[in-house]
């Protein structure tokens, strides 16, 4: 951060506008952040009075914050993406409207997976689920879930577990759930149709789930169509899918004996 103080804290040769964050000036050029944003173009020259100030209040922004983004935008540096700095890039490329940067954090973070597919930490693997699902990076969240179908769901340590896991939109969370359920149907498809659950035959609710059809005889589903989506995506059909996971879970483990016994 002392190179990206340098780098602003004074005014340059081409610094034409201060930006004021926390008290604090940052000296950049109009057309270098116009170029880059059409939120600034239209703040430095369009018919807003920030058109005309030599220093441009920031209110509800940080110091590092807007260092960070002047130092990832500015040609003359242009500095890396991390997986830590995305998570302050994107909410400020996104209220900038900078595509650009936006384009480079999707790349990164696609990359990232493939490069740590085998070491990526299933609280990351969460994380990345929720940025791509917040910003709209659909190639993102494939990937996302392609990984997530294969992480432990229900240990102590499991997907379950983790509040971003918990933060997923009703339409995310089903589709992991579909495909976590499609791998599994498969695999356990005899034992699902011996199992009962409160809402009836746990091979019924899986099939609920996946093929997308509420179960109008369960009393705690009910058909439900998503305005935005036009999708089976409501908090039921989520419900119904965490219940199905929990009722496999311990038909498993009821059956695990008989397995070990036939061995």
């Amino acid at each position: 951060m002392e190179n990206s103080e340098i780098t602003f804290s004074e005014p340059s040769l081409t610094s034409d506008v201060a930006l004021v964050v926390e008290g604090k000036k940052l000296h950049v050029n109009k057309t270098v952040l116009s170029l880059a944003s059409p939120v600034f173009e239209r703040m430095f020259f369009g018919e807003f009075k920030e058109k005309t100030l030599s220093e441009v209040p920031l209110p509800g922004k940080t110091y590092a914050d807007m260092t960070e983004l002047l130092r990832c935008i500015y040609p003359s540096i242009f500095n890396p993406l991390t997986d830590d700095n995305i998570d302050v890039l994107l909410p400020l490329a996104e209220e900038y409207d900078i595509t650009s940067l936006k384009v480079r954090c999707r790349t990164f973070v696609t990359t990232y997976l493939k490069l740590n597919v085998k070491t990526l930490p299933r609280s990351k693997l969460v994380h990345f689920m929720n940025i791509a699902d917040k910003y709209g990076f659909d190639d993102v969240l494939r990937e996302c879930l392609d990984q997530a179908v294969y992480v432990e769901y229900s240990d102590n340590n499991g997907l379950q577990h983790l509040e971003e896991f918990k933060d997923l939109n009703d339409k995310t969370a089903l589709e992991f759930f579909k495909r976590r359920l499609v791998l599994v149907e498969g695999l356990v498809r005899p034992m699902l149709e011996s199992c009962m659950t409160a809402s009836g035959n746990l091979q019924e609710d899986f099939q609920t789930i996946i093929n997308r059809k509420c179960n109008e005889f369960s009393h705690r589903h009910a058909r439900h169509e998503c305005r935005e989506c036009k999708d089976v995506c409501c908090s039921q059909c989520r419900k119904l899918s965490t219940e199905a996971m929990e009722d496999l879970t311990h038909a498993i483990k009821k059956l695990l004996p008989a397995f070990k016994e036939s061995e």
